[in-house]
């Protein structure tokens, strides 16, 4: 069984292992066939090691990742629904431990410092938040042509070895805005422009901070909605909405669509809530 849920559009099943473990289990098949038939971003694994929470992510092509914001925010809303009675605590993650906020509807998370930031050329730039991104500074772009480039700079070898990623890199493409700053994310693993990325919005914020001298904190924009972007002692921290959508048993039960529409905040919904 699986919780499928969303963080301001990116879209995730999430498995606790506290109640189903997968030892054992190949979790990178799992993850691709999960994600592929609920069309999902990718798979979150939750557990919990000595009473502390834990988090796994998988991309939807089945690849393990370090680290993925919105992913640790709906992590963060479902551990607080299911098992912490606190609205303050820590996950442990692959990219280490984070502080987690709940605040009523709104989910933050620190992702702590931006590391490795380099500036590449005039309108590239480079900064690793969890999983290595690269920054493109321009005007508004579509969907399209930001799918169209996203994919070239993803696969650019020379690129994606200079930062030390040759596996390759999230690609960002930014622009400002009357509220701060907007943004499309070609995201590693999914292969295509999400409608929000976390650590993406983080890295384009850290970016835009340095680079138009304007002072966090600062609202990203994206297809799936907003997130808010502030500096938390030393790190990163996003916040924004979360949202269930449903219950999945197996391969065969309900498949839920992607939001299609951006919100400020998801109200939860408790009707199907007996985790």
């Amino acid at each position: 069984m699986a919780t499928k849920m969303d963080g301001c559009g990116n879209s995730f099943l999430l498995v606790d292992e506290v109640k189903n473990p997968l030892s054992g289990f190949d979790r990178a098949r799992i993850s691709n066939a999960l994600a592929t038939q609920h069309d999902t971003d990718g798979i979150l694994y939750v557990d919990q090691l000595q009473g502390m929470p834990t988090m796994k992510i998988f991309d939807r092509d089945g690849t393990e990742e370090t680290m993925c914001g919105n992913g640790l925010r709906c992590a963060t809303r479902y551990f607080r629904d299911t098992y912490v009675n606190n609205d303050v605590f820590n996950i442990m993650t692959d990219d280490g431990m984070k502080e987690v906020v709940v605040d009523n509807e709104s989910v933050e998370v620190n992702l702590g410092a931006a590391r490795d930031y380099r500036q590449i050329d005039q309108n590239l730039h480079y900064v690793y938040t969890g999983v290595p991104h690269v920054v493109v500074i321009g005007s508004e772009i579509s969907l399209e042509v930001a799918t169209a480039h996203g994919q070239s700079l993803r696969n650019d070898k020379p690129l994606c070895e200079l930062v030390g990623h040759p596996e390759g890199v999230n690609v960002n493409f930014i622009w400002r805005t009357a509220e701060g700053i907007a943004l499309h994310t070609f995201e590693v693993g999914v292969e295509n422009v999400t409608q929000s990325c976390g650590t993406g919005s983080a890295a384009s914020a850290y970016v835009a901070a340095r680079v138009f001298g304007i002072d966090l904190p600062i609202m990203t924009s994206s297809s799936g909605g907003s997130l808010h972007v502030r500096n938390d002692n030393g790190g990163l921290s996003i916040s924004g909405p979360t949202r269930y959508q449903g219950k999945v048993i197996g391969f065969s039960n309900a498949v839920f669509a992607k939001s299609v529409e951006p919100v400020n905040y998801w109200q939860r919904n408790y009707a199907w809530q007996g985790m």
